[in-house]
């Protein structure tokens, strides 16, 4: 879906499936919590998508620090950026 010229939104899979980092759960549950947010990038990056945005910031962190540990391209911008920017 194009938004504004020059700028295509590109859904993942299973768009509304958690990242795994909701309240406690990263916590007591590191190990899955992890595997989640995994899928959940691979998703975004299969999208072919240049940025990974979203309106969660502990979601975003989550999937951003998996992304730098992977060492993927992909970059992350806050909803709320966007909307600031006028994009």
């Amino acid at each position: 879906m194009s938004l504004k010229e020059g700028i295509t939104v590109r859904e993942p899979e299973r768009p509304d499936e958690c990242c795994g980092f909701g309240g406690m759960f990263a916590v007591e549950e590191p190990d899955v919590s992890i595997r989640m947010g995994e899928d959940k990038l691979d998703r975004h990056i299969a999208t072919g998508a240049e940025y990974i945005t979203g309106a969660d910031s502990s979601c975003l962190m989550h999937i951003q620090g998996i992304a730098k540990k992977q060492r993927k391209g992909i970059k992350f911008i806050h909803v709320a950026q966007i909307l600031a920017e006028g994009l």
